[in-house]
């Protein structure tokens, strides 16, 4: 199937019935056996006795063994296809764990995201997300002086642009930003780490992208952790969204 028929098909068949074709076929599960280290058949969040961490947006090679891993492509060895910024089957998740995937989703789909985690999560559930610091890209990219050669600042230029649009990022977050957002879906006592510290035994070493550095006290990835209030989120998310839409989401559909 061509890119173009599979957008065709994403915009007149409904998200559920997709999701159940893929199953039926089998690429709801990738390629892999479907079992776990002790030989036994994967069980997710759906289960009980299932596995209640999610790693959203894992690709092909970021694969977690004692984590339920989704990705929205059909990539050999994830255990499900998920589209995140639909509404989540589960309420019973201890953890969610996304690494470098918050900024390849636009505004308001990062939100949704952040809103159904919040809703599948138990309460005092952790979620944790790494993403590219835009301060660091600020301070790193681009630093222009009157007297720096004209050749350097346009070899800075295009290293500027391509950290803001390339790798498919859709939107880079600096930290009051990122706290704007997660707070909005009801996660609480937010606490900020380095390349694969915790507090929490599930969520150390778990980062799996090189690079990671600090420069001028910034860091290159914010990764940050809030616990699961519980609460359904109200009105701030509403008022964030449109906030978010009001202040760049419009430009963008524009064509500014």
């Amino acid at each position: 199937m061509t890119a173009a028929l599979r957008r065709a098909a994403r915009a007149v068949i409904p998200h559920p019935v997709r999701r159940a074709i893929l199953r039926a076929t089998g690429r709801g599960r990738g390629s892999r056996p479907g079992l776990g280290a002790d030989g036994r058949p994967r069980r997710g969040p759906g289960d009980p006795a299932g596995i209640h961490r999610l790693q959203v947006g894992c690709g092909p090679t970021n694969l977690l063994p004692d984590w339920w891993n989704v990705d929205i492509r059909a990539f050999p060895g994830i255990d499900e296809v998920m589209d995140v910024t639909r509404p989540w089957p589960w309420r019973n998740l201890d953890y969610v764990y996304g690494e470098h995937f918050l900024e390849h989703l636009p505004p308001d789909g990062a939100i949704a995201f952040v809103r159904e985690a919040a809703a599948a999560m138990t309460p005092g559930g952790i979620l944790r997300l790494s993403t590219p610091a835009l301060e660091h890209v600020w301070v790193t990219h681009f630093t222009p002086t009157p007297d720096r050669d004209a050749e350097a600042v346009i070899a800075e230029t295009y290293r500027a642009n391509r950290a803001f649009h390339g790798w498919g990022h859709r939107f880079l977050y600096s930290k009051p930003m990122l706290e704007r957002l997660l707070v909005a879906a009801g996660f609480r006592d937010l606490s900020f780490h380095d390349y694969g510290v915790s507090e929490h035994p599930a969520l150390r070493g778990i980062e799996r992208h090189p690079g990671w550095d600090v420069t001028g006290g910034w860091p290159s990835v914010w990764i940050v952790e809030g616990i699961a209030s519980g609460a359904v989120p109200g009105p701030a998310v509403a008022a964030l969204e449109a906030e978010m839409d009001e202040a760049f989401g419009r430009y963008v559909r524009s064509g500014h």
